[in-house]
């Protein structure tokens, strides 16, 4: 169907198209995320060495084009169901990127963009989540890939919404307000996380351990690398704590149907 042959090129193109504008910068075109990143810092921004998550998932996305365009996965329900979520997320990922390197910063505008491929990571990893299938590419490409993906999309999601309030002039830069602010969208970030994971079940560990890597390179980040901000540190670390909590007990086996 000509459909399902749209799905699997984009499938296949689009991480390397998110790999390479990754690059924009190094080939003289707006500003490197770093920048990015380091103009719009709040306490609520894990350390730099968290972000090192895309590598793995830019690599599993690699993976998984050439994994669901191989002629053995064609009639792969598996690939069918998630693809063109995943391929809407690599899309909004290529957007989001391409927008904050040509305007060297992360307003509300962003966020929208990086909340839409949130919600195309989640629907992959549900819909992965009940679509069982064997094999290499199932367990170790698309199971790490929507987990990772949709966990570390997240952690993003909350990081957006603080810097953009700080770029908007919404949260101040530093005193008691913007502590307490990154205290409260760490609380709310350690509740979605929660939640998802619980609604996870037993399948919940690529996503959590996203999650846990952010909230520890936020705890990193308050305890001196970037800045000194106890409450910030101890608000991520609490958090940290609940999802590993909520992780761990889901991960037990359910008595009544042992």
């Amino acid at each position: 169907m000509p459909q399902d042959q749209l799905r699997r090129l984009l499938c296949l193109i689009l991480p390397w198209v998110q790999i390479l504008t990754a690059f924009l910068p190094m080939l003289g075109f707006g500003t490197s995320m770093a920048a990015v990143s380091a103009a719009s810092r709040t306490p609520v921004v894990p350390a730099g060495y968290a972000f090192s998550i895309w590598s793995v998932i830019f690599a599993l996305a690699a993976a998984y084009g050439i994994w669901q365009f191989l002629p053995a996965n064609r009639d792969s329900a598996l690939a069918r169901r998630t693809g063109w979520p995943l391929a809407g997320s690599f899309a909004a990922n290529t957007l989001w990127q391409v927008t904050s390197q040509l305007t060297g910063s992360v307003g509300f505008g962003l966020l929208l963009i990086i909340l839409l491929s949130l919600a195309c990571a989640l629907s992959a990893l549900f819909l992965a989540r009940n679509t069982p299938e064997e094999g290499i590419g199932p367990r170790w490409i698309v199971t790490p890939l929507t987990g990772l993906l949709a966990g570390w999309l997240t952690a993003a999601s909350f990081v957006n919404l603080s810097s953009a309030a700080r770029q908007a002039g919404v949260l101040p830069s530093q005193g008691f307000t913007s502590t307490l602010a990154a205290v409260i969208i760490l609380l709310a970030a350690g509740g979605a996380a929660a939640a998802i994971t619980w609604l996870l079940r037993r399948d919940s560990g690529w996503f959590s351990a996203a999650i846990l890597w952010a909230f520890a390179g936020v705890v990193a980040a308050n305890l001196g690398i970037n800045q000194v901000n106890i409450p910030a540190a101890l608000a991520a670390g609490a958090m940290f704590a609940l999802v590993f909590a909520v992780f761990w007990q889901r991960r037990r086996p359910d008595p009544l149907s042992a």
